[in-house]
């Protein structure tokens, strides 16, 4: 199970654009997590209090999780299917010779900056990641 490391390493990454950018306190972090990455987002939600606690800046933030499909091409008859639904064999033809189009990253998709008055938004800041 990698996704604890992961997480913590976006949170050190939001942490300091965070810092840099004098974002006082983070509303929220998005995470975009590709269905081929290996990452199961429930881990991301189950740790992400534990990756948080002790750091200010998260305090009260939420983690939203975009999941990306695992889609593929086949290459003997050029469907498009959803690779893990089926099993990486293309379910038109049964090949598993396939391009894989999406799916395979893991990034910080975007930071919701919190306002200091109000608590809504006040933007976000993109921070592409990878890992």
């Amino acid at each position: 199970m990698h996704e604890i490391a992961v997480l913590m390493k976006a949170c050190d990454m939001a942490e300091q654009i965070a810092k840099d950018n004098r974002i006082r306190r983070i509303a929220y972090l998005r995470l975009e997590v590709g269905e081929l990455t290996g990452y199961l987002p429930v881990f991301f939600e189950k740790y992400y209090p534990i990756a948080i606690e002790g750091r200010p800046v998260f305090e009260g933030s939420e983690l939203i999780i975009d999941e990306v499909r695992g889609e593929g091409m086949c290459n003997a008859c050029h469907s498009l299917y959803n690779i893990m639904k089926h099993e990486g064999r293309c379910p038109k033809c049964g090949s598993r010779d396939k391009t894989i189009l999406g799916g395979q990253t893991f990034k910080i998709k975007d930071i919701g900056v919190a306002q200091e008055e109000e608590g809504d938004f006040e933007g976000s800041k993109e921070a592409p990641a990878g890992t």
